[in-house]
């Protein structure tokens, strides 16, 4: 991992990558697992990979309520598990809770698990950070049909939110559409309060956003 500028880091379970402009993440999530058949028990690890763009996380910050944010890998921009990215490749959250079966239930399995990680690492989530590291791109993913749940947004409200961001930066001429579709989505898919009032901070903040220069 470290041949392709990622650090161990144990405290995010997985390796990190801090380049200028922004942080990416290929994080590993472990569950407890009991075999129906076998009555074995063991774990199923899946691999993630998020990427932070400090462009749009910057104004995040300043209109989230939510205090639970704290350290750097907790303002994620997008990004799921690779087995969703892979499942549904056009970007559009079609296919849910998929998994890519990654199990252990005895030791001698842990290597060929470890070789697989990296195989993904290098099939999916490093092509996948080299190529949405961008505010151009997070404009793009986040914002493409607009009234569909999408794949590479962590939750609806990041999609919205984090989507106005980057097509305020991007000078995506759709903004205002935009606005106007996801303020009826908050009302419509009956958001928190919360996040309703984030909406209506980012709106304030929008005419001091400096575009984007890259």
């Amino acid at each position: 991992m470290k041949v392709f500028g990622f650090s161990p880091s144990i405290k995010e379970q997985g390796f990190v990558k801090k380049e200028k402009g922004s942080i990416c993440l290929y994080q590993f999530l472990v569950y407890d697992r009991t075999f129906i058949k076998t009555g074995a028990k063991g774990v199923l690890v899946e691999p993630y990979i998020w990427i932070g763009v400090d462009e749009i996380e910057k104004h995040y910050k300043k209109i989230t309520l939510n205090t639970e944010l704290k350290k750097e890998t907790d303002f994620i921009t997008i990004g799921n598990s690779v087995a969703s990215i892979l499942h549904n490749p056009d970007g559009l959250y079609k296919k849910r809770n998929e998994s890519l079966n990654l199990l252990i239930t005895e030791d001698s399995q842990v290597e060929a698990i470890a070789s697989e990680l990296l195989n993904q690492f290098k099939k999916v989530a490093l092509p996948y950070c080299e190529l949405n590291s961008s505010v151009a791109r997070v404009d793009e993913l986040l914002n493409f049909m607009p009234n569909e749940y999408k794949v590479n947004a962590a939750n609806d409200i990041f999609r919205i939110t984090k989507g106005v961001i980057a097509a305020k930066l991007n000078n995506n001429p759709s903004l205002n559409v935009l606005i106007d579709i996801y303020d009826q989505q908050l009302i419509e898919r009956d958001m928190d309060e919360l996040h309703k009032q984030e909406m209506e901070r980012l709106k304030r903040l929008l005419p001091n956003v400096i575009l984007a220069t890259s």
